[in-house]
């Protein structure tokens, strides 16, 4: 009985979450490369559309809608969790960027990052040195120096 009860909470704290997010109470960046960040623009609500497999957890979700959403930021971001040479089901993984964790070139969403805590972590640690005023370049700088040391790391172009 007690553990229904845990499992409700769970499935019906998911689900406000879920709507909360979509429904636009996170906000987006949307600045250009380079420029200063002093929080969300609060001009441009999120409104992204999610496969299910981007909604695993919270964190999951937060992580796909911010490079959906900055995609001209995380284009410039490195992953290194070996991904550009990565054995990934039935293919073989090249990704350029961390960008390719999320989204593919077709614009369609990726998987790989919905079962991937480091691109999880690269992300969101990027998404918050971006709100707090960090310029791209330096969040470049501070991502390759802390990550660059776990695995094999995509040949991502430099920001401009």
């Amino acid at each position: 009985m007690k553990s229904k009860f845990i499992l409700g909470a769970i499935v019906i704290g998911a689900i406000l979450i879920i709507a909360y997010i979509l429904s636009s109470g996170a906000q987006t960046l949307n600045k250009t490369p380079g420029e200063k960040l002093t929080g969300w623009d609060t001009n441009k609500p999120v409104k992204v559309e999610l496969p299910e497999f981007a909604l695993k957890t919270g964190r999951v979700m937060e992580a796909y809608i911010f490079a959906a959403q900055n995609q001209d930021k995380v284009m410039y971001l490195a992953c290194y969790c070996g991904c550009a040479g990565m054995q990934h089901s039935d293919k073989l993984l090249q990704h350029r960027s961390l960008k390719d964790c999320y989204i593919k070139p077709d614009g369609s969403y990726e998987p790989h990052a919905s079962e991937c805590k480091l691109c999880n972590d690269i992300t969101l640690e990027a998404r918050d040195l971006l709100m707090t005023g960090y310029s791209l370049k330096d969040v470049r700088n501070k991502i390759d120096g802390e990550y660059s040391g776990r695995g094999v790391g995509t040949n991502t172009s430099l920001p401009p």
